[in-house]
């Protein structure tokens, strides 16, 4: 009870906190998303009296999977361009370690969820026999799709939630277990449990959290199903690794996620944590000025009592919207855009096309919509 209780205590506190607290706010994501962990950990362990991931270590081999798991859309997000991140750490290092925190939570959550409503604790295990031609014809669907995805990223984009299924499903369908083990969808399905489709919907048709726009949920059915499939993968080689081998392998995912991240940094990443001092079109005496009146970051700015010029304000108003940052708002103030209400009049395609004209690299149209879309929200 202590634990269903402090994580929803935790998830609670958080999102009362991230509206007076910026940095708060930075983080909700990643709070949030453990206070979810550490409530359906409770809820199992009161309807089951034992969970999934009993131990510490379990906790750490299903979290590292996660990081590595998720990283592989990240991968393939640099082709897509699906998805940006803002507001990040302003350290190469805290930026990793940032996104590996957040990324962990992927599999536990589905792992925990899974047991949550199943009916009892051992509920989709069983042995699973090799099945040689399944899992060539999912290896060659596994291929087709990657290409495909790579081709035409803007048609095949669906496929992004379905590949790593066929990789995974292909590489279970080739082993033989000896024991009884997690089974994967696929597995499931052939072993005579048709309720796991059900069983994906009813999970599929969860209420919306944290920042996963309302179109994003055509996805959950087929993520789920690489999800399963990642999980029934990982409850084979997570026994099997040991000591030293479990050491080697941690040390080979964080140095994965380092060269991800670094390669996600320079191409999803819109904006780190704001502060003033990044401004280049403000005269040095204003940040100055702004570093003794302890206005430190835009929201600083915004919250300030006192009168300030309408530069200052502009350009806080504008790195506010969306965390889009300062480099963003001080290009934007660069196309004419100064302050929030002129953001929020303005034509995106228009805008879109003024801001590639400034000789920088021009942000995708996208996001320009998403940026007069918000800036109209918070007027």
């Amino acid at each position: 009870m202590l634990r269903l209780v402090s994580g929803v205590a935790a998830v609670i506190g958080t999102l009362l906190l991230s509206r007076r607290s910026e940095q708060v706010d930075l983080w909700r994501f990643a709070i949030c998303w453990w206070g979810v962990l550490l409530a359906l950990d409770g809820a199992v362990r009161l309807r089951h009296g034992a969970s999934p991931l009993p131990r510490a270590r379990d906790l750490l081999a299903c979290a590292a999977a996660s990081v590595l798991f998720w990283d592989l859309f990240e991968l393939l997000d640099l082709r897509l361009h699906d998805w940006w991140y803002v507001g990040v750490p302003r350290t190469r290092l805290g930026g990793a370690a940032f996104s590996a925190i957040c990324f962990a939570t992927v599999l536990p959550a589905v792992r925990l969820g899974a047991a949550l409503i199943s009916p009892r604790p051992d509920a989709g295990a069983g042995v699973a026999p090799p099945s040689p031609p399944p899992a060539r014809a999912l290896f060659a669907l596994f291929a087709a799709s990657l290409a495909l995805l790579l081709a035409f990223p803007t048609a095949a984009f669906p496929l992004a939630w379905l590949l790593l299924w066929f990789l995974f499903e292909a590489e279970l369908a080739r082993r033989h277990d000896q024991e009884p083990r997690l089974l994967s969808p696929l597995q499931a399905w052939r072993a005579g449990d048709h309720r796991v489709l059900l069983r994906l919907l009813a999970r599929f048709e969860s209420a919306k959290l944290f920042e996963m726009p309302l179109p994003g949920y055509l996805g959950y059915l087929p993520f789920l199903l690489e999800c399963g499939g990642a999980l029934a993968l990982l409850d084979r080689v997570a026994p099997r690794l040991r000591g030293v081998s479990a050491w080697v392998m941690l040390l080979a995912i964080a140095g994965f996620h380092w060269e991800v991240d670094g390669f996600g940094r320079r191409a999803t990443t819109i904006s780190v944590a704001p502060r003033m001092a990044d401004a280049r079109t403000l005269p040095p005496s204003d940040l100055e000025w702004l570093e003794r009146a302890g206005l430190r970051t835009p929201l600083d700015v915004l919250r300030a009592a006192r009168p300030l010029p309408a530069r200052m304000r502009d350009l806080a108003e504008v790195a506010q919207v969306a965390h889009l940052g300062i480099p963003w708002a001080e290009r934007l103030a660069r196309a004419g855009v100064r302050g929030r209400a002129m953001l929020a009049s303005a034509d995106p395609a228009r805008l879109s096309e003024r801001l590639a004209t400034l000789g920088d690299e021009a942000p995708h149209p996208a996001l320009v919509r998403l940026w007069v879309r918000e800036a109209r929200k918070s007027r």
